[in-house]
């Protein structure tokens, strides 16, 4: 098994008859590549579930809304994440962990990017169901990955680095000004 990162992405190839139980004899440095990526990503998914409600303020006079739709740009995010697990954690299994992962990545920065470029409340509702899809993708397969790639020695300590991530990113989002890069919105109240 073959480890690359570019782009934010983790890539994954196996050589000849390698399956995923050959995981645990891969090196150290394919494990500290996934720790890193895995946990960048957790920590992203997270952050973007708790920044917003910082923001809300900002973000519903932007957007020329009310408080009850703002929560619910909160509200989907959650609720999609809440929803897609158990399905995605099945589909996973059937289908590769990092491939979803991967897929998860790449949809939750679209979303992310999309959010921020969200000109009405309708697009930034839709772009943040987008963004929470990707996330849920991302939570769900990366403490499985996590565990296949610390298969054995070191387990503990490589769910307990990503599981800190989560926590992390909340405790960061809520601490956050609105002015994160993913929702670009830096409100000028002087005049």
């Amino acid at each position: 098994m073959e480890a690359s990162f570019l782009g934010g992405v983790l890539y994954l190839a196996r050589r000849g008859s390698e399956t995923l139980g050959s995981l645990a004899g891969l090196s150290l440095e394919y494990k500290w590549i996934v720790l890193t990526v895995t946990t960048v990503g957790i920590f992203m998914a997270t952050l973007d579930s708790s920044i917003l409600v910082v923001g809300l303020p900002q973000v519903v006079l932007a957007l020329n809304t009310n408080l009850v739709v703002g929560v619910w740009f909160i509200t989907v995010y959650r609720l999609m994440i809440t929803i897609l697990l158990v399905g995605i954690g099945r589909i996973a299994d059937l289908h590769g962990r990092v491939r979803l992962y991967n897929m998860g990545f790449a949809i939750f920065t679209i979303g992310s990017l999309l959010s921020g470029l969200s000109q009405t409340a309708e697009e930034l509702l839709v772009f943040r169901l987008v963004q929470g899809v990707g996330a849920a993708l991302l939570f769900v397969n990366s403490v499985a990955i996590v565990t296949d790639a610390f298969a054995g020695e070191g387990l503990g300590k490589g769910i307990g680095i990503n599981q800190v991530a989560i926590n992390a990113g909340t405790i960061t989002g809520y601490t956050e000004r609105c002015s994160h890069p993913a929702l670009h919105l830096e409100i000028d109240h002087s005049g």
